[in-house]
């Protein structure tokens, strides 16, 4: 999958994937795993107790599921294919030559899942008396389809952090069953099941429900919470310890960033907080309080979201200077490809730049060396502004830097590229600093003076 560098204007490549993916997360693990549980679990509380109130509710809140799911949660899904197929496409590729197999397997899962749940939704009200048994087994087996795509998707998530042997022995097993993939099977479980409780909460006190229903229920979901919430909590512990030390160092960076990296404790303090917030949200739905609930349930949520993102924001960054550590960098560039880009250069074995760009151009080889370089992470006027960075600086010393930025910023790639590619980006991103370049449209660069070359 060689396709050009595309940059996305001021989110940039990174954000862009993780507002999609946090989003797709959210759905797939709080609504297509963790609601649709309690959806099933409801209706079995409905016929064994014969209560036209479970089974009311679980009706009712299978269809708002239905509609997110295979609304907003397929488009988003579909949506981390494109995007990274667009922005990061050697690193998708190369992920799927190696799970091309457990990729395989779970679109077909998906599929199932989805032809699964769209029965159990169009049957609830036909199926009744003997087959409303088989219906309930319908949903148990939506419930082991979502688990088993779990499954096939943890180790995928898992390897692009802990690849273990991979990069030596190349082999599938390996690559999936790499030390993190068990405790990040258990966390995902435990945030699909904490998200499950808290939206099936809010779902319950803003509808129509009947009152000592509504309380029965705000405990019985109270009592699962807080068992997902102590499996999350056991198995994120579980999930760091075998993490590499060498990423661990990154995780409050990854967090607070550059500009509050320097104040760890309010890390904590936050997280802190948020745990306490939902503990205390919990405890007051396990007493029964509706009207404290239906106050609370919205920032709960919000928190709650706030930890998905924070954690796929860490288990993103802290693998930095890496894609696939051992394999490939954060910028697509394979380890082995670095000795050859810098004897030969980047430029001339690239392409797509020999295709479009002038070659004496020196605007745009620097355009193109920062955009293969470091738009993965920095942006042009935009979120992690590389203009920011280089305003102050001489075009000597953003060369020197450039050349040991992996000495400076351990979770920086190192530079690919000659000596002499070298100069053209330091120069290029001294010309974004002084204001002689304007930025354009993604991936173009307008000279204000005419000017280029060394200044």
């Amino acid at each position: 999958m060689m396709f050009p560098i595309f940059q996305v204007p001021y989110l940039g490549n990174g954000m862009t994937i993780a507002l999609d993916a946090v989003l797709h997360v959210v759905i797939s693990h709080g609504l297509a795993i963790g609601a649709v549980t309690m959806v099933v679990v409801s209706e079995y509380l409905g016929q064994r107790r014969a209560s036209l109130d479970w089974e009311g509710f679980a009706r009712d809140f299978l269809r708002v599921i239905v509609l997110l799911t295979t609304s907003v949660g397929a488009i988003t899904g579909v949506g981390i294919w494109l995007i990274t197929s667009a922005l990061a496409p050697r690193g998708i590729g190369s992920l799927l030559r190696v799970f091309f197999w457990p990729w395989f397997m779970e679109w077909g899962v998906f599929t199932a899942e989805v032809v699964i749940v769209l029965i159990y939704y169009y049957t609830w009200q036909r199926w009744t008396g003997e087959r409303k048994k088989h219906h309930l087994r319908l949903g148990l087996g939506y419930i082991a389809a979502a688990l088993c795509s779990a499954v096939l998707i943890t180790g995928i998530l898992g390897f692009m952090l802990t690849p273990d042997g991979w990069p030596w022995d190349k082999s599938l097993w390996s690559a999936f069953f790499n030390p993190s993939y068990l405790p990040q099977l258990a966390l995902r479980l435990g945030i699909a099941y904490s998200l499950g409780t808290i939206f099936s909460v809010a779902y319950l006190v803003f509808t129509k429900r009947e009152q000592n229903f509504r309380q029965e229920a705000l405990a019985f979901f109270a009592k699962i919470a807080f068992f997902s919430l102590t499996v999350t909590l056991l198995s994120a512990v579980w999930y760091f310890k075998v993490v590499p030390s060498t990423f661990k160092t990154h995780s409050i960076y990854a967090v607070m960033t550059s500009r509050f990296s320097q104040q760890p404790d309010l890390f904590w303090k936050f997280n802190l907080g948020g745990a306490i917030f939902l503990l205390l949200f919990w405890l007051v739905a396990l007493c029964r309080s509706v009207i404290f609930v239906r106050l609370l349930v919205v920032p709960a949520i919000m928190v709650a979201i706030l930890f998905v993102a924070q954690f796929e924001r860490v288990r993103e960054f802290i693998r930095g200077p890496y894609l696939m550590p051992g394999y490939m960098y954060a910028n697509q560039v394979l380890l082995e490809e670095t000795p050859l880009f810098a004897k030969k250069g980047m430029l001339p074995n690239s392409s797509w730049y020999n295709a479009t760009a002038k070659p004496e151009d020196s605007t745009s080889q620097g355009a193109y060396l920062f955009a293969q370089n470091c738009s993965a992470c920095h942006t042009i006027g935009g979120i992690n502004n590389i203009v920011d960075r280089v305003q102050g600086r001489t075009a000597d010393g953003l060369y020197v830097i450039i050349g040991h930025i992996q000495e400076m910023v351990p979770f920086m790639p190192p530079f690919s590229g000659t000596d002499q590619e070298r100069r053209a980006m330091a120069d290029f991103l001294f010309r974004l600093g002084d204001g002689s370049i304007k930025p354009g449209a993604p991936s173009r660069f307008t000279p204000l003076n005419g000017g280029s070359g060394h200044e």
